[in-house]
């Protein structure tokens, strides 16, 4: 994730696919993308027979699958090239604001923006047409965010099943819709234990701290995520604390939002920490960018302020504390300082090949679902979230 920038007015870029256009970009996506830039040696592909299937048949699919990695739209990419399919994607806005050739790219691959701290009708409203008509599989990451621990799925949106069930109601008779959940599973070469040395020391260093080579990894990374996070406790709260690493990171969260919530006249409801964040950051926003409300300049400084604190909160989230200790592998010592890096360097590397593997588990098929258990569009939404997040998460073992 990135620190927010200043604020821009969104606008809306829907999809633009172009058949001619295809191939190029897909060329384009599997050489300097997925091979270059994110190191994959190898994409394994499994269940992908169902999906191709059913797009023959005329049905209507959302796949919904995990987000923890950058190179997961490439490797979608590479996915429906291989089963000759060609999949549209709801994007983030963030990366059709890199200038108008990112926004082409896009576009022409079959992605259209939304903005996800917003009420972005526009995206629904598209995302809803694109699953009706069918002639494209939608592809929806759940999650929302790239988390970095990709063997444990974050706790979802409930959008992607709002989407898929209202779109359900839609679809012409005699065509079905179906929600295919989906895993994306990295694994790295063994050759990345090499770089760990050179990169933990790099992060050290970029701290004041002297390299510390003769520790184990995992004891030197959870030694750094310390000094980190007292370094943050000291630069918002005014001191660091002492204790258990994974308390100190929930007691950290929740200080910042609760703060910031208090600011901005909303109370703490039982909502996890991204959700609060989302709600505030979309008031903060349209605060700043209201034109016809002239702030001082003191009171912008503290809106962003807000904004940094909020950013902290979610940085904070995004460590689950105890994920590298409970199994200690070569991916997830790995991932974790892929994180780290972006966090403390702006930019992760990948400094090894890695192999993937994508497995579409088993379509649900949306007018089942509702007649099996009874429910309504509206009803469906918290069990159909569930379910989708359950079998994720199985795909992933």
């Amino acid at each position: 994730m990135n620190r927010d920038r200043k604020q821009i007015p969104y606008v809306f870029s829907p999809p633009r696919y172009n058949s001619a256009f295809g191939p190029l970009l897909r060329w384009i996506s599997r050489r300097f993308f997925l091979k270059r830039k994110f190191r994959i040696r190898q994409l394994q592909v499994e269940g992908v027979e169902a999906v191709s299937r059913l797009v023959a048949e005329g049905h209507s699919l959302l796949l919904a699958p995990n987000h923890a990695d950058h190179a997961d739209p490439s490797v979608l990419v590479e996915t429906a090239r291989r089963s000759g399919l060609v999949f549209h994607y709801m994007a983030a806005r963030e990366g059709f604001e890199h200038g108008p050739v990112s926004r082409w790219v896009l576009q022409h691959c079959g992605a259209f923006s939304v903005d996800r701290e917003g009420n972005d009708l526009s995206a629904v409203r598209t995302a809803m047409q694109v699953v009706q008509q069918g002639a494209y599989p939608l592809v929806i990451f759940p999650e929302g965010e790239i988390w970095h621990h990709h063997e444990v799925l974050d706790e979802l949106n409930e959008g992607v099943a709002t989407i898929v069930l209202r779109a359900a109601k839609k679809v012409a008779e005699g065509r079905c819709c179906y929600l295919v959940p989906a895993g994306i599973l990295y694994s790295y070469d063994d050759t990345i234990e090499g770089s760990f040395a050179a990169r933990l020391a790099a992060l050290e260093e970029r701290i004041a701290w002297k390299p510390r080579p003769e520790l184990p990894v995992v004891e030197r990374i959870y030694r750094l995520g310390e000094g980190i996070l007292a370094l943050k406790e000291a630069e918002f709260l005014g001191a660091s604390r002492e204790g258990d690493l994974v308390e100190r990171l929930h007691l950290f969260q929740e200080a910042l939002v609760a703060r910031v919530e208090e600011r901005h006249g909303l109370g703490a409801e039982e909502e996890r920490i991204p959700v609060r964040v989302k709600q505030l950051r979309h008031k903060i926003r349209q605060t700043l960018m209201d034109e016809e409300q002239a702030l001082p300049e003191a009171a912008v400084d503290a809106l962003y302020d807000d904004l940094d604190q909020l950013f902290a909160a979610v940085q904070a989230y995004s460590y689950p504390g105890d994920y590298l200790k409970a199994e200690p592998s070569l991916s997830r010592i790995a991932e974790t300082l892929l994180k780290l890096e972006e966090d403390l360097l702006g930019e992760g590397s990948y400094p090894a090949p890695r192999d993937v593997s994508v497995r579409f588990g088993e379509p649900i098929e949306i007018g089942a679902f509702l007649a099996e258990g009874g429910y309504t569009v509206k009803t469906a939404v918290e069990p159909l979230t569930r379910e989708m997040g359950q079998r994720i998460q199985a795909l992933l073992a």
